[in-house]
């Protein structure tokens, strides 16, 4: 009777144990709150994450259809991560973030957001996405293991025309422009100008290199 008690208890204990273990995989997905959209109304894309272990960076590149879909801004609502301005392909928004201190990654990580140009189908598509570490030398390095979960959105926009939402912004605006806009650059505050400075000479070096390494594997697959 003792021994069926202490088995019982024991496998109590592995079920409750089990799930938040099951959870703990590393995984990047995209959301959006609807699939259809009027023209000149805006998208919201949300890239969510999960990882057991504490990130200091996250890279992720979304296709879209430059006739369809305009790209704005990205943000992150985490206030330890800052957005580092990178140089637009037209169709791509290719996004990096990164933190001088570790963050907790479980949910909602960034947001991008698009203006409708027109009525069209189109889809987005998370074309690649890391979560990034600081390794043992102190340079950026993509955290192992990472899958990616949901990663196309189908999205339909009439010809109805519609208005853009202005609902905030969970965090600093990071331009998706194809050219930097030196006049917002210019009205950062001071302080995060510093952040920036400071994230840029500590980690930039390393997110080059990981999305170049992203590329690669992508070009090779």
């Amino acid at each position: 009777m003792k021994k069926n008690a202490l088995t019982l208890i024991a496998l109590i204990c592995f079920f409750i144990t089990a799930p938040a273990h099951a959870q703990s995989a590393e995984s990047i997905w995209i959301t959006a709150s609807t699939s259809s959209f009027k023209t000149g109304e805006t998208v919201i894309i949300t890239v969510n994450g999960v990882s057991a272990a504490p990130i200091q960076g996250l890279t992720f590149q979304i296709k879209f259809d430059p006739a369809c879909l305009q790209p704005v801004n990205a943000a992150s609502p985490i206030s330890g991560l800052n957005g580092l301005p990178l140089p637009q392909i037209t169709g791509l928004v290719d996004a990096s973030f990164a933190s001088t201190t570790p963050q907790i990654a479980n949910g909602l990580l960034a947001e991008v957001r698009f203006i409708t140009l027109g009525a069209c189908q189109t889809n987005v598509t998370l074309e690649s996405a890391a979560l990034v570490i600081k390794n043992e030398s102190g340079f950026a390095a993509p955290l192992p293991g990472v899958t990616l979960g949901e990663k196309t959105i189908s999205l339909a926009v009439s010809a109805e025309q519609g208005t853009s939402q202005d609902a905030p912004l969970l965090g600093t605006p990071l331009p998706l422009g194809t050219e930097p806009d030196s006049s917002n650059s210019a009205s950062l505050p001071t302080g995060t100008v510093i952040v920036l400075s400071v994230i840029g000479v500590l980690l930039l070096a390393g997110i080059f290199v990981l999305i170049r390494i992203l590329r690669g594997e992508k070009t090779r697959s």
